[in-house]
């Protein structure tokens, strides 16, 4: 299994000389599984570079698109995503009912007039909108991947995802956008199970867009501390943290100052950056 960063940034793109190392591209990410599956999470402007790596690949093939959330950043790449466009694709988009939201509505919405021109019985590709079970311990499967999820705490809630390849043993979770400190402690058993079961994930992907310095002020904003993140992976027993929704303030030195701190702290850590790849072979 192989994880492509499109995008790592909070809240909004940023564009300037010096966020160039981190990206300011926002969320998204991609999962190639050894058999060929394409699995996307999230649809923020990431989406963008990992459609030109999907679109270079065997045409005619299928994308599981998973939404963590609606809020914009981390959906504003959807309308632009090229496969949409592109009869000999497949797209399935999927999530949770959330807030009373469910995939197709939001997708509608996203591609109604006067935000967008192409609206959504337009699209070439072959599109489905699949709302998934919000019932702790479904399973989606996606040929050789497995996918798991639980709710996390965000304002207007949240799903973190993880995936799983048994023919390798591979296992990612993928956490943006959670208040490690505001969750209750059922939503962290649950989270942390996530993580953990059947076995401790090789790799967690977690929001750390703050610190403990100056987390209190945010209370409320649905984000973790970064410290947080380092105490959430060795209690779960996952070999790597990557944290990720770098706030869009923070330049490359801010956050190299983070990635040094981090390691010091536990070895495992580091933070994410667009385009980065991570293979896990188990």
């Amino acid at each position: 299994m192989k994880f492509i960063f499109g995008g790592v940034r909070g809240t909004s793109p940023v564009a300037q000389a010096d966020f160039l190392k981190y990206g300011g591209e926002t969320t998204s990410v991609l999962i190639e599984g050894r058999g060929g599956e394409q699995l996307v999470i999230d649809a923020g402007t990431g989406l963008r570079a990992l459609g030109g790596r999907l679109a270079a690949g065997a045409a005619g093939a299928e994308v599981l698109l998973l939404m963590t959330h609606y809020h914009l950043d981390h959906i504003m790449g959807l309308p632009s995503f090229a496969l949409l466009y592109n009869k000999a694709w497949t797209v399935e988009i999927a999530a949770p009912r959330r807030a009373a939201f469910e995939p197709r509505e939001v997708v509608r919405s996203i591609l109604a007039k006067p935000f967008w021109p192409i609206q959504l019985d337009q699209l070439h590709a072959r599109l489905k909108l699949t709302t998934l079970p919000a019932a702790a311990g479904a399973v989606r499967r996606h040929h050789g991947l497995e996918i798991r999820w639980c709710a996390v705490q965000h304002p207007e809630g949240c799903h973190a995802y993880r995936v799983d390849e048994p023919a390798t043993g591979a296992a990612v979770v993928f956490a943006t956008d959670l208040e490690w400190r505001g969750s209750t402690e059922a939503e962290k058993r649950d989270f942390l199970a996530l993580c953990s079961q059947p076995r401790p994930a090789q790799l967690l992907v977690m929001d750390g867009q703050f610190c403990r310095a100056n987390i209190a002020k945010f209370k409320g904003w649905g984000h973790s501390a970064w410290e947080d993140d380092v105490e959430v992976a060795q209690q779960a027993g996952v070999r790597e943290l990557l944290v990720t929704h770098h706030a869009p303030q923070s330049p490359d030195a801010q956050l190299d100052e983070v990635a040094r701190a981090a390691r010091r702290l536990w070895s495992g850590a580091a933070l994410a950056q667009a385009g980065m790849e991570v293979t896990l072979n188990g």
